[in-house]
Formats: structure tokens, sequence, C-alpha cells
């Protein structure tokens, strides 16, 4: 197999710029790569075309991972070495074509492949991106001063072929390498770059790209200023790609937040139609001055995208566009509920750091249509974020209008989730069981709010859910990792310790107060306050524990209780560093009972203190 793909592709190498020129060669050795490469069949259409929606989703999602970097991780069975010396061969060979090559649709599809699959090898990336700048010296792109290339890469960025080309060396760049793009070739061209059809694409690439703030300080400086002008361009993927930047990178948020407001407001208009006018972006920007809300016109992708990176800013910087969205009337509210894009950013509202009564007059205008909005696959996230985010008597009444179109819900795959989530045929049967069960809920976040004091230090913008919600399973085992390597530690400085059954004239004092505050607060977490004494490694696992088990005194009037020396005790005590994040916590006290295994898992300990 090796012998034959490096045969193809010495004969491909001989002739290099025809092949990569033609149609049907360039498809035939955009797969060879790939497969020379060790990339899976099922994954080789994402290195021969590139959609421009999935280009989209992932400059605005405020990921920071590379583009390439996962594909590297399911390279596998393929000829890195062959692939690596093919593409110096392949360049060697077609160096005097390269001003062809670059504007050429086909030729420049190969580049992009050939990028995509060297993505993370810095060394390849240095000497293919020196050559397709026009520096034929070895590792030497990264040295180089950019602005000799300026007048020509500017020039060129009006090419199709080209722009898409130099989008993927942007993203695929070696840090030092787009930091110098970024200073030398593209400085002062920014804004004339993004009022390009092609060109826009390129800034939105190096916007996405930015890795600091202080290059998202230098992109702000040439572009904050023409936001309103961008706009009126056509050019909202440059204006939404900064808003991301800004969230991402934690600057200039500020001035992004007025400088939009100010583009598509005017002193004539009442300050609260800028929402409506970034939903509707293009429809608006075209009518203006005449521009009514329209009915039953879909809402602007690009827009929904710009108003949820928005509401993920603090508080204090979108006031103008919370004050904006609840000034609309229960209709528009609707509305945007029902429209793909709009429901999206109404769950980004319910995210944001807006105030709870601010929020609760979005669930008002709402009320009475929640079994409506549920019948769209979008909307039925919608209404489980409500569920979440609302009161216990918000959450009856959601359940309520979903229980009266239970059966068209029922015939429709998205809704039967929803339906499942949020117990609604247990409310039908028996809503007084139900009603129990969301009480219950709602009574242990109080107490652990109270306990914790998580009034004063919730983070912005996460609901009271997000908080006591279980840990996904990357962190539990990241969390049960750092907890088996500090009781490894443990166990290798301190001696092993049985326990010690003591009778009433041989406690303590101290262990008999102890005892007595346990019994006063039967909600509270005694086992986290810091009293300088170590942990049991067998007790704060991540098994919950019974709701129902409280620090109570042992049946048969036996006390476990550890001496000044112990370092093993599986039991609740006072004096255990608080290690477990109050999300486990939550998790611990919200499970009804426990299984058989995770008994004998937990008194394990015991036992083995008995038998010896």
């Amino acid at each position: 197999m090796e012998l034959i793909f490096e045969l193809l592709l010495q004969v491909i190498a001989a002739d290099a710029t025809n092949v990569m020129c033609s149609c049907y060669g360039s498809h035939v050795l955009r797969t060879l790569l790939c497969l020379c490469k060790g990339v899976p069949f099922d994954s080789l259409q994402d290195f021969h075309m590139t959609k421009r929606s999935a280009v989209l989703a992932e400059r605005l999602s405020g990921g920071s991972s590379r583009p390439g970097d996962q594909n590297l991780t399911s390279f596998q069975h393929g000829f890195p070495d062959m692939f690596k010396t093919f593409v110096r061969q392949m360049l060697q060979n077609a160096k005097n074509d390269i001003s062809t090559l670059l504007t050429e649709k086909n030729s420049s599809l190969v580049l992009q492949t050939v990028l995509k699959l060297s993505a993370g090898d810095d060394d390849e990336l240095n000497h293919i991106i020196a050559v397709l700048l026009g520096y034929d010296e070895d590792d030497t792109a990264q040295k180089k001063d950019y602005s000799e290339q300026k007048n020509k890469i500017v020039a060129l960025l009006e090419d199709t072929a080209y722009s898409h080309l130099l989008e993927v060396i942007i993203d695929v760049a070696p840090e030092e390498l787009r930091s110098n793009m970024l200073i030398g070739t593209l400085k002062g061209a920014l804004f004339a770059i993004s009022s390009h059809h092609c060109g826009n694409y390129v800034v939105q690439a190096l916007i996405s790209s930015a890795k600091t703030a202080d290059q998202m300080k230098q992109i702000w400086e040439e572009l904050g200023p023409n936001i309103k002008e961008l706009l009126e361009l056509g050019k909202s993927g440059v204006v939404a790609s900064i808003l991301a930047a800004c969230q991402r990178l934690e600057t200039n948020r500020l001035e992004i937040s007025e400088a939009l407001s100010a583009a598509l407001t005017s002193d004539s208009e009442p300050s609260d139609s800028i929402v409506a006018h970034i939903l509707f972006l293009e429809n608006f920007l075209r009518e203006k001055s005449y521009w009514k809300w329209p009915l039953g016109v879909k809402m602007s992708v690009l827009g929904c995208l710009m108003l949820q990176s928005i509401f993920q800013y603090p508080h204090q910087y979108i006031r103008q566009y919370v004050a904006s969205l609840l000034a609309l009337d229960n209709d528009q509210i609707l509305q945007i509920a029902k429209d793909p894009g709009g429901s999206r950013v109404l769950e980004a509202f319910l995210c944001s750091s807006a105030t709870t009564k601010r929020k609760f007059k979005v669930f008002a205008k709402l009320q009475g249509h929640y079994g409506e909005i549920a019948m769209n696959p979008s909307g039925s996230f919608l209404v489980e974020k409500c569920f979440t985010a609302s009161n216990f008597s918000h959450k009856e009444a959601i359940v309520s209008e979903l229980l009266a179109m239970q059966n068209e819900l029922s015939r429709t795959r998205h809704a039967i989730h929803l339906l499942k989530k949020l117990d609604v045929d247990r409310y039908s049967r028996r809503p007084d069981q139900w009603r129990a069960a969301q009480t219950s809920k709602e009574t242990t976040q109080r107490e652990f709010q109270a306990e914790f004091g998580l009034n004063n230090s919730k983070p912005v913008g996460q609901s009271i859910e997000e908080l006591f919600s279980p840990q996904s399973p990357a962190k539990k085992r990241k969390q049960k990792e750092k907890t088996d390597k500090t009781t490894t530690a443990d166990a290798g400085t301190t001696k092993p310790e049985s326990f010690q059954k003591n009778t009433k004239g041989q406690k303590s004092a101290k262990a008999m107060s102890e005892g007595e505050s346990s019994s006063k607060k039967p909600v509270s977490m005694p086992f986290l306050n810091d009293g300088g004494k170590r942990k049991s490694p067998g007790f704060l696992s991540d098994k919950p524990i019974p709701k129902k088990q409280k620090h109570e005194r042992p049946s048969d009037g036996r006390r476990f209780v550890g001496d000044g020396s112990s370092v093993g005790t599986p039991f609740v005590r006072h004096n255990v560093k608080q290690k477990q994040s109050i999300a486990e916590l939550a998790a611990l006290a919200g499970k009804d009972k426990l299984t058989a295994g995770e008994v004998r898992k937990l008194l394990k300990p015991e036992i083995s203190a008995k038998g010896a």
C-alpha cells in the first residue's frame, strides 16, 4: 500500500501544476492527500470543501481551539512522512507557477487541503505559508517584513479563490506568524478589506483568531469607528465577529455595545427599537426610514447571533438592549419565540446577567402560549429554559399548558423529550406528588443558598439549576482523579487506622458538642468546616448520599468518633477540609435513595474495621 502511494505521488509531483488546476485532478489529489495523512473515509468531506455555515458557527461560538486540532487526533494508518515529503516536492516543482495556483479555484482548494492537514505542525506550516506568500526560503515566513507584500496581498484579496486560501492560512498559522500578519501585512487596511465582498471573510477569520486583548484592541482601533459603515455595506459578519471576540477576550465590550446601538438608531427613533432592528437586520437596513415590524418574515440569522453574543455581556454594558427587548409587546415576543433564531435570543436573555424581575416580564408575555411554542423544534428548548429559570407557580403553569396539548405534543419527536423532562405525565396522574417533588427541589436549593451564601456569590448569568446541576462526565472524571491523587498522597504519609467503639465515659467534651450541634442543624453540611483535619477517602466520593439521612446518632447507642490522630474515619465530622464543589454537594443531597451496591461501597471501611 505504501509503495503504491509513493509511486502515485511521485507521478503527480512531477506535473503538480497541471494536476492541481484540473477539476478532476484536483479532486483526486485532495483525496490522495487525505488518505496519505490518515484521514478516515467518513471525514474526507471536511477537508475537500468548507461550508460557510460551519465556519460561521465555529467563529461565533467563542471557542479557542485552533481549526484542525480536533481532526489531527482522528488521523490513523497514514504515512505522515510521505505526506510531508510530497508536499515539499510538489511546492518546489510548482514554485514558478505559485501566483497562478493562488488564484485558480481548483488549485486553491488543493492548497487549502494541504494547510488543513498540516495544522498543528508549525515547522511545516511556516515553510508552506512562506512559499505561498512569496518567500522561497525555509522557515523564514515569521521573520520577514510582511509590509513588503502588503499591496500585493491586499490586491489579491479581491479574488475569491485567494481570499478563501488566506482565510485558511490565518486559521491554521502558528501564533507568531499570525501576529506578524496582523501587525505587518494587514494593519491599516482592515476597513478597506472588510468592505470587499471576498476580503471581509478574511477579516472575520483574523478577528476570530485573535488570542489576546492587545490584538483585539488593534483591530478595534481600525474597525470600531466604522461599525455603522460596515452594517450599511452589508458586512454584518464582521460586526458579529467583533462582538463574539470582545466577549471571548473580555475587552472593548462597552465600546462595541454603544457603537452598535448608535449605528442602528437615530435621534428621531425611540431608543428601545434597537433589538427590533437587529432581529430584522437586513430588512431594516434596506427600508430604514419607513421600516416597520414585519409579520411572517424570518428573522436575520446574523442579527440573532449578534444578540446572543450581546446577552453574554455583563449587565452594565447591555442595559439598553434589555430595556428594548422588554419594550416589545406580547405578540412580538411570541413571534420571536416561534422563530428558530429568535427563540435562541430569548434563551440567551434568560441566561444573561439581567435581573430575575426583568426575566419574569418575558415569562408573563409568553404565558398562555407555551404549548403553542413547544410545537416548534427550537421552541421546545425555549420552554425548557423558561421552566428552569422560573419559580414554582410559573413551573406549574407551564406544565398545565403542556398537559392541555399533550396529545398534539406527543406526536412530535422533539416534544416527547420535553414532556419527559418536565414530568408532565406524573403531573396528569398525581399532581400532588409532582408538586411535592418540585417543592423538595426548590427547598433543597434554598437551603444550600442559605448555607453557602450563593445569593452573593452566584456567577453572573447563571441560573440556579445550572449551579446545582450534576457535573459532566469529563468533569467528574477529573474530580475523581484529583481526589484519588490526594488520597494516595495521604495514604503514603499517614498510618492506617480502624474505628474505635467509644463508651459514654470515654467520649470527649469536644465530640459531645459536635454531636449536639449536628442535631440542631440537620440540613447543614458540617463536613465542609475546615478544622485542620483530613477528610475520609471513603465518604466524600462521587456517590450521592440519601437525602433523608441526617447526621444522627446510631440507633444502637454506639458512637464512632475518631481520636485526635485519626485520618481515615469515613463518618461525617465538622473538621474536614472543604474540597467538594457546591454542584457536587447539591447532587449528593438531591438523591432520594441509594442502591445496594452504593450502600456497600459507602460502608466498606466500617465493615473492614469490624472484620479486623
